[in-house]
């Protein structure tokens, strides 16, 4: 058992072992920490009671420092093979039965005043954390899989600091408490330490239990131990290096450790400083340390949220900076006072995003079969990290005293020093992982300014080779579609774009496959590649952007990509971005003022497609299917069926006596009505007083002006040169048949004779069509081009009825002879087309008529 499959849920059992796993760990992280926290301030007690305090070479901190990160370093290859031989619940078992003997260990030491047998108790506390570790890091994608791995291991780390956090202030306050109130003497310093590590093995008893309640998964070894196994630590970190990936991601941790522990230290030993080792350094120490745990356990929270689709890398250099920046904050602040404490907290907060990525990518890319030993490297590796810190500031203390710097001024050296450092590393992962870092602040600032919502994003295969196929609005599909997609995405793009300079950093940052025209054949093997090294590849199918606000004609280049690769194919459709300043309606790309922060997109995933029967018009389908789920989405909510129009009243009788479901659905299409060019967003629209065609559209006359800040202007009758809009039916159209214009109008035709072009000068005939009082189809001014390359798009056809307005699904009627149409404005079985009429490649809708249609001029 590996995990759960890619794209299944973790059943309830499965998560119910994760949860009593994160217990268990979080009890064993509590008494480890709050026995070392008591073990370490009384051995410093002993220590100054026999006149030894000043003539160590090395504090009892950092010997402590070393008895932990020790056992990591010798059974590192044991403790590895343990978690792959057997099951990884039989060895936190195991670990958690070795605690509960250490423990007693160290009581009866407390017990006959003997300070070696405590020390070795408390070496033996780090030897069981060091088996513990990898079996608690590796069940997890056991237990919940890949989809929720950033959030399991964010959650883990959480748990495992806020114990720390507990565990330091219970045993530093109660060992300082007791030692006080016992007089200070140092003898009695044994009878102060006994009760709190009498309290931490009863609480030892409860961790059997929960266990043993933990699904008991496969182990995934096979191999037989040897001698040869104990000695295997550079074997295993051989084999971890040799996948880059993972070595990278592991230095990264390992930085993290080494950072850690020098943070941990160095606080601890600005605390003995401020108070001579005395009375209150355990206080003082616990305070250090609470600031930094808060922050972390708040770190690990926020990253699991951010985590929670999926496994973002981008976030560790963001961390990286803040950490950079925090520690040269510290290194200007006085120790002790709010400020530092909140720095302090903030520079832990920050690691704790440094760490959550980089900790799940790895648990998330180890062989399965050797997930312990690989992990176990890797705690090696962090230890490592962890003794070079150490040695690191003991070897600044030294340097400091020989040039006759004062212990603050040594401190503040060593924390600049680590902070100019933690910046060059920082350097060095943004120029490894550019493309992640530009896509997390890119995603951040467009949930800044756009919600974003999603319709069916299980429908996105979690692992393996798919094809993205969207509808293509703006420049800024790229951001919009990595905000809203779990998994990272490569882009196929045109060559045409390069001409940008920002496009070509795009380009290369982000491993986009351009294709060029006129030699596509490189670009569709290497997209064949992608897709069957697993990547998620998204190609725009029009191979433009839309400049009317409606579905471009596909191009047939996926068809041939699909079939080669073999994998499937997503339509997908974003809802919301026609009227963002990225798009052309307004007639201009980027030029314009957003109509509102923050602006909503919806996303719909449609249902994958297999490859051998993704055709242009399977594919187009499942397009405009996908719009009306979005669209759908929009108006789901219960308020939309009891929403009426906030007009003056003259046109609200179609919403008015009518079901609640009919209300939603005149809501909807008022709204597809401002997915196009047709209609102005905050425009004004003229009609005729007594046009009873256009009475009955409330969609148009009332929904569509509410949505979109238009303004409805009713006259008696027409008026050259007033309005330049106008939406009528058949009376209005007789008066054009005839008319003289002074000026360009532009007329939206609803009549029943409206695929009929009106040849006026001056006028601009565009053709609709409505049934039952829903706007299906309009006609459009033909958009302009917006550059010399752009290629030409039409919101006109003679002879059509307009373009097929977002958000209406074309399907085959039950006896065939007409086209239905389904969507959000429909009711359950359709609207049903006139007999005979037919959507062309282009989106139109055609009446049959003798002639053959041609595109107007």
């Amino acid at each position: 058992m590996n995990g759960p499959p890619p794209d299944d849920e973790p059943t309830r059992r499965q998560w119910a072992g994760f949860w009593n796993m994160i217990v268990l760990q979080t009890q064993n992280a509590f008494n480890d920490k709050a026995a070392q926290f008591i073990l370490i301030p009384l051995a410093g007690a002993v220590a100054f009671s026999i006149g030894l305090g000043d003539s160590l070479s090395i504090g009892v901190e950092s010997a402590a420092g070393l008895m932990i990160a020790l056992p990591f370093v010798l059974f590192a290859p044991i403790a590895g093979w343990m978690s792959d031989r057997f099951s990884k619940r039989d060895v936190m078992f195991g670990a958690a039965v070795l605690q509960l003997f250490v423990l007693l260990w160290i009581c009866a030491a407390v017990v006959l005043k003997h300070m070696p047998m405590a020390l070795a108790g408390f070496f033996a506390l780090a030897v069981q954390s060091a088996f513990f570790s990898p079996a608690k890091i590796g069940i997890n994608k056991e237990l919940v899989g890949s989809k929720h791995l950033g959030f399991a291991a964010s959650t883990q780390q959480m748990m495992a600091m806020m114990a720390i956090l507990t565990g330091q202030i219970a045993a530093g306050y109660i060992f300082d408490s007791r030692y006080q109130d016992l007089g200070e003497i140092p003898a009695r310093a044994w009878d102060a330490a006994f009760l709190p590590l009498a309290v931490l093995t009863a609480l030892a008893l409860p961790a059997l239990i929960l266990a043993y309640v933990i699904p008991r998964v496969p182990a995934q070894g096979s191999e037989r131990f040897s001698p040869r196994i104990a000695i295997r630590h550079f074997e295993h970190l051989a084999e971890l290096w040799r996948d880059a990936g993972l070595r990278r991601a592991s230095f990264g941790e390992a930085f993290f450790w080494g950072f850690a522990a020098f943070i941990n230290l160095w606080s601890v030993k600005v605390a003995k400083m401020m108070t001579d080792g005395q009375a209150g350094f355990g206080t003082l120490s616990s305070m250090f340390m609470a600031a930094a745990s808060l922050g972390m356990v708040a770190g690990f929270g926020t990253a699991s949220m951010l985590l929670r689709r999926r496994i973002e890398l981008g976030w560790v250099p963001v961390a990286g900076i803040c950490m950079t920046a925090m520690s040269l904050v510290i290194a200007n602040l006085t120790p002790g006072g709010p400020q530092f404490l909140v720095a302090l907290g903030l520079l832990a907060f920050f690691s704790a995003i440094f760490l959550a990525p980089l900790a799940a990518w790895l648990q998330d890319h180890y062989p399965a079969a050797k997930r312990g030993e690989m992990q176990s490297a890797v705690n090696l590796q962090d230890c490592f990290a962890g003794i070079i810190a150490v040695a690191f500031i003991e070897g600044m203390v030294a340097l400091a005293g020989a040039l006759g710097m004062s212990e603050a001024a040594g401190f503040r050296l060593q924390i600049t020093v680590v902070g100019v450092g933690c910046g060059l590393m920082t350097w060095f992962i943004i120029r490894r992982l550019a493309g992640d870092f530009i896509r997390v602040l890119g995603v951040a600032l467009i949930r800044a300014v756009y919600q974003v919502r999603m319709v069916h994003p299980e429908r996105v295969p979690a692992q393996g080779g798919a094809m993205l196929l969207p509808n293509h609005v703006t420049f800024a599909d790229a951001f919009f579609i990595s905000a809203a997609c779990r998994r990272p995405v490569r882009f196929v793009m045109d060559e045409a774009f390069m001409a940008s300079p920002a496009v070509r950093v795009f380009v290369s940052i982000f491993q986009t496959v351009t294709i060029r025209r006129d030699q596509p054949r490189e670009a569709i093997r290497t997209t064949i590649g992608a897709l069957k090294s697993g990547d998620l590849v998204c190609l725009f199918p029009e191979g433009q952007i839309t400049r009317t606000g409606t579905l471009c004609p596909l191009r047939r280049g996926f068809e041939l990509i699909a079939r080669k690769s073999g994998h499937p194919l997503v339509p997908v459709w974003c809802d919301g971005s026609w009227g963002s300043v990225f798009s052309f309606e307004r007639g201009l790309f980027f030029r314009k003022r957003p109509y509102r922060v923050p602006y909503g997109l919806t996303f719909a995933f449609g249902r994958p497609l297999l490859p051998e029967a993704a055709d242009l018009e399977t594919v187009r389908r499942g397009i405009m299917r996908c719009a009306a789920d979005a669209i759908g989405r929009r108006f789901h909510a219960p308020g939309w069926a009891l929403r009426i129009p906030a007009d003056d009243g003259r046109w609200l009788g179609g919403f008015r006596g009518v079901s609640p479901s009919a209300r939603r659905r005149m809501w909807a299409n008022g709204y597809q009505l401002g997915q196009t060019s047709a209609l102005p967003r905050h425009g004004t629209l003229a009609v005729l007083e007594q046009d009873a065609e256009i009475a009955r559209l409330a969609p148009l006359l009332s929904a569509f002006p509410e949505l979109f800040k238009a303004r409805v202007r009713r006259f008696p009758e027409f008026v050259d040169g007033e309005e330049a809009i106008w939406v009528g039916g058949m009376a209005l159209r007789r008066f054009f048949e005839g008319a003289r214009l002074a000026r360009e109008v532009t007329f939206y035709d609803f009549s029943a004779r409206a695929w009929d072009a009106l040849e006026v000068p001056n006028l601009l005939h565009c053709s609709c069509l409505e049934i039952g009082g829903m706007v299906v189809s309009m006609s459009m001014p033909d958009p302009p081009r917006a550059s010399e390359t752009s290629e030409e798009q039409f919101g006109r056809k003679r002879g059509s009825l307009g373009k097929l307005l977002p958000g209406w699904v074309p399907a085959a009627a039950a006896d065939g002879a007409a086209l239905r149409l389904l969507g959000p404005a429909a009711r359950a079985e359709g609207v049903r087309l006139p007999a005979g009429m037919v959507l062309d490649e282009d989106g139109f809708l055609i009446p049959v008529q003798p002639g053959a249609p041609q595109r107007s001029t």
